[in-house]
C-alpha cells in the first residue's frame, strides 16, 4: 500500500447503528460507481456514516469541511 494513503485509513471498525436503509444505498451506488454527496446540517451525523464505510471498504478517507460559499477551485490545489 502507497505510505501517502496509509494515514488515511481507518483501522479499527467505528462504530454506527443503521437509522434506516443508507448501508444498502451506499453500498449499492458504490457497486455501481455511482458518485455520491452527502449534505446535511452541522452535527446531522455525516462523517460518523461515512468512517464506517470507508473501513469497511478498506480505502482512505481524508475529512473535508465545506459550506455553500464554496467553488470547484477551493478544492483545486
Amino acid at each position: 500500500m502507497d505510505d501517502r494513503i496509509r494515514p488515511y485509513l481507518i483501522e479499527q471498525q467505528p462504530y454506527y447503528q443503521a437509522a434506516g436503509k443508507e448501508i444498502a444505498l451506499f453500498s449499492a451506488a458504490f457497486a455501481r460507481r455511482l458518485p455520491m454527496i452527502l449534505k446535511g446540517p452541522t452535527g446531522c451525523g455525516k462523517p460518523r456514516f461515512v468512517e464506517p464505510m470507508a473501513w469497511r471498504l478498506k480505502l482512505p478517507l481524508i475529512p473535508l469541511a465545506c459550506n455553500e460559499d464554496m467553488t470547484a477551485s477551493d478544492l483545486v490545489g
